[in-house]
């Protein structure tokens, strides 16, 4: 058999809810006869059991009579070389039992009723031929409250050994070995239980990974459930909390939502509001631009005048024409003077008010950077919230989960307890009626109330706690009582025909011509007879 992937990310102290598990337990014959009728469903069907769905039940391999298997059992231990007969109480049957945790159980339910019944045949057969011994019955349940099958094997192996002994340590971990494998090739999520010393490693109790009989389910369940009444009661008050702080946080995050729509509104209006002062920059440095050129412009203008002034002097043109013409000039250089100080003064103006606009512009473009950090903080604060509010709702989710599964586990065990206390108290009845049945036979044979008829047969004056013992009790008791009576009615018929002979030996010792020493012994016969 190949190594299996260990598919544990970690070590955990429970059940693994997408393995799959096997479970063997020896039955004698009387537990044996349990478990027939308890596979095959027949008789009084236990409550945990649902009626309307018995008919979906799958016989893949019916049960041989029992007798035959118990026979088969004596004959691989006589060709072992066993001396010795089998115990009463000898295991006749091994009883399996293949299941699945929650989650194995669903994906194993997807499957078809054929590849289903396919993958429960190999396994019992694979694990049948790993135990060297055979395979006697296989059933497949859909009538509780998962899928499972139970199968049972010969409790000898062909070499004649009992299965708890030729079951080395270490057996059981190979099979859940092997029925991972198996599982897998027909569902591949399928994985292995988590190991028992695994559990313990992680802090599991070494009780709560132990298989327990139904004596220790009688008295340890009514307290487990107990316990889980008040953790699922426990789960539903914080369930309900949660339930009403996850309301009120949705509130809240509501609101933030509102806010944060609000803030982008405002954001728009500024971002419009920021594009209108950057178009109307644009326009003022166009409007300084023009007048900057049109000042330079004037000032190339004005200083070609001072040229010309300059020329007028140094060449001491007339007085006269030079006056009138320096007249000219200096009146237009002082309407030039005068338009250049008007139009220095109007470029100052508009470098100011410039200047103004643009440190209204990076203002502006500071509160728009502020109110966008603001707005991306309230984003990650919303997103943040939104994450812790959808983390709790699947926290939430899972608890709910949680909790309707573990109502069901307290369900399923409620039901096995019924059922397991139902079997208990049958087999009590049984065991009542029989005392009863072997106590008036007792009595019967001391009074004289049992015996054989004429015609051979066997007479009681009572027979009724007789008929109401098992009819396994009565094919074992009465060839016994039927012997032990006809012993008795032998012995009676023997001392009568003594008792008639000493009668004809007294009369004969009562003759006259008996000798002496003859009628002595006789004497001493007829002592001897009445001691």
């Amino acid at each position: 058999m190949k190594d299996l992937p260990d598919t544990q990310t970690q070590l955990s102290p429970d059940g693994n809810p997408r393995a799959v598990s096997v479970r063997l337990e020896s039955r004698n014959m009387s537990k044996a006869k349990g478990t027939r009728r308890h596979d095959f469903r027949i008789g009084t069907l236990p409550k945990y059991v649902k009626k309307e769905r018995v008919h979906l039940n799958r016989i893949l391999m019916p049960m041989r009579p029992l007798p035959q298997i118990k026979r088969e059992n004596a004959e691989l231990r006589k060709k072992a070389g066993r001396q010795r007969a089998m115990k009463s109480n000898a295991a006749v049957i091994t009883s399996g039992i293949i299941t699945f945790g929650r989650e194995a159980a669903r994906m194993f339910e997807s499957l078809s009723s054929v590849e289903q019944d396919a993958a429960f045949l190999e396994l019992a057969k694979v694990i049948a031929a790993q135990l060297d011994t055979s395979l006697e019955s296989l059933v497949t349940h859909l009538d509780e409250t998962t899928i499972h099958a139970h199968f049972t094997l010969r409790s000898y192996t062909t070499a004649g050994l009992a299965l708890s002994e030729a079951a080395k340590r270490g057996t059981m971990a190979s099979l859940q070995d092997l029925a991972a494998e198996i599982m897998q090739q027909y569902e591949p999520g399928i994985e292995r239980g988590h190991r028992k010393w695994d559990r313990i490693e992680a802090g599991a109790d070494y009780p709560n990974t132990l298989h327990r009989s139904v004596r220790e389910l009688h008295q340890d369940l009514p307290a487990e459930l107990e316990v889980l009444r008040r953790q699922r009661d426990e789960e539903q008050r914080a369930l309900v909390e949660l339930s009403s702080q996850r309301k009120a946080e949705r509130v809240a995050l509501d609101a933030l939502l509102a806010d944060r729509e609000d803030a982008e509104v405002d954001l728009n209006l500024m971002w419009e509001d920021q594009q209108t002062r950057i178009a109307e920059l644009a326009r003022m440095k166009a409007d300084q631009n023009a007048h900057r050129t049109e000042l330079d412009a004037l000032t190339a203008s004005a200083e070609k005048t001072r040229r010309h002034l300059a020329e007028l002097d140094a060449k001491a043109i007339e007085e006269e024409k030079k006056d009138k013409r320096r007249k000219a000039y200096m009146a237009r250089l002082e309407k030039k003077e005068a338009a250049i100080a008007e139009q220095q003064a109007d470029l100052a103006q508009r470098s100011a008010d410039t200047e103004a606009a643009e440190a209204a512009l990076a203002e502006n473009a500071r509160l728009i950077e502020a109110r966008e950090a603001e707005v991306a903080l309230r984003e990650e604060r919303q997103s943040e919230a939104a994450e812790k509010v959808r983390l709790e709702g699947e926290q939430l989710e899972a608890r709910a989960v949680e909790v309707a599964t573990q109502e069901d586990e307290v369900a399923a065990a409620r039901s096995e307890l019924v059922a397991e206390a139902e079997n208990v108290r049958a087999q009590r009845g049984e065991l009542d009626a029989s005392l009863v049945a072997i106590d008036h036979v007792l009595a019967s044979v001391e009074t004289g109330k049992i015996r054989v008829q004429d015609n051979g047969k066997l007479a009681l004056d009572d027979p009724a706690p007789v008929l109401a013992a098992p009819k396994s009790l009565r094919s074992r008791l009465l060839p016994s009582i039927i012997r032990l009576v006809r012993k008795i009615d032998e012995t009676d018929k023997r001392a009568s025909r003594v008792e008639a002979m000493m009668t004809r030996v007294r009369r004969f010792l009562r003759r006259p011509d008996v000798p002496k020493d003859v009628e002595k012994e006789a004497n001493d016969i007829q002592s001897d007879w009445e001691m």
